[in-house]
C-alpha cells in the first residue's frame, strides 16, 4: 500500500503569500544559507502526520471533518518575524501571528485529539502559531541572518481569514516540494464557538 506524506494546515491567501515574499526578498541578500519557502508553499502547520497510507486517507479526512464541526471562521492578524529555536542558532525563519493565535491553537489542539483516535501521535511541544519561510542550511551566515530579522520590518503584514483547513499532500523533490490540498475542509458557519 502507497503511503503518502501528509500535513493538516491553514493556506495562506495570495495578497499576504505576496507580502509574506517581500518580506522574505529583503533578508535573502544577508541569508544565502537559507532554503526559503515558495510563495505557493506558505502555510500554517496545525499537524503534521507523515507518511499515511493511502486507504486510512478518508478515516484522516473525517477525525479532521470532526476537529473543525463547531468552529466558526475567524481572524489572525500577521505580523513579526523570527527565527527557531532563536535568532543566533537559527533553523527555521518563521513570519508570526498574533490576534486569534488562541483560536488556531485551538484547532490545532482539536485537530490532534481527533487524529489520536486514530493512533497518530500527539503533539508533544505546544502548539507555536507561525508561517515558516525559511529553513537554514548552515551555520556560516547566521550573525548575518540575525542582523536581517532583526532590521527588517515585518509588522502588520495583513489578516488572514481561517475559513477553511487544508489536509496536504507532500511531496519532496530535489527543487523543493510541492504541496497539494488532498480535501479542504470548511469551518462552520455556525456553531459553538
Amino acid at each position: 500500500m502507497d503511503a503518502v506524506r501528509t500535513f493538516v494546515a491553514v493556506l495562506i491567501d495570495e495578497d499576504l503569500r505576496n507580502r509574506i515574499t517581500e518580506v522574505q526578498s529583503r533578508i535573502k541578500k544577508l541569508a544565502p544559507d537559507v532554503k526559503w519557502v515558495a510563495p505557493e508553499n506558505l502555510h500554517v502547520t496545525l499537524k503534521f502526520l507523515g507518511n499515511v497510507r493511502e486507504d486510512l486517507l478518508p478515516e484522516v479526512f473525517s477525525a479532521v471533518e470532526r476537529a473543525v464541526r463547531g468552529c466558526q471562521p475567524f481572524s489572525v492578524s500577521v505580523s513579526g518575524i523570527g527565527a527557531f529555536p532563536n535568532a543566533r542558532r537559527a533553523r527555521v525563519v518563521w513570519i508570526g501571528l498574533e490576534d486569534g493565535e488562541d483560536r488556531l491553537r485551538e484547532l490545532a489542539a482539536s485537530i490532534d485529539e481527533n487524529l489520536a483516535e486514530l493512533n497518530f501521535e500527539r503533539e508533544e511541544n505546544e502548539f507555536k502559531a507561525h508561517i515558516t519561510i525559511g529553513r537554514v542550511k548552515t551555520s556560516r551566515f547566521l550573525d548575518e541572518l540575525a542582523k536581517g530579522i532583526a532590521e527588517v520590518d515585518a509588522r502588520n503584514l495583513g489578516v488572514q481569514r481561517v475559513s477553511s483547513v487544508a489536509v496536504m499532500k507532500s511531496d519532496l523533490r530535489r527543487d523543493g516540494p510541492i504541496y497539494t490540498p488532498l480535501k479542504v475542509i470548511e469551518l462552520s458557519q455556525q456553531g459553538m464557538n
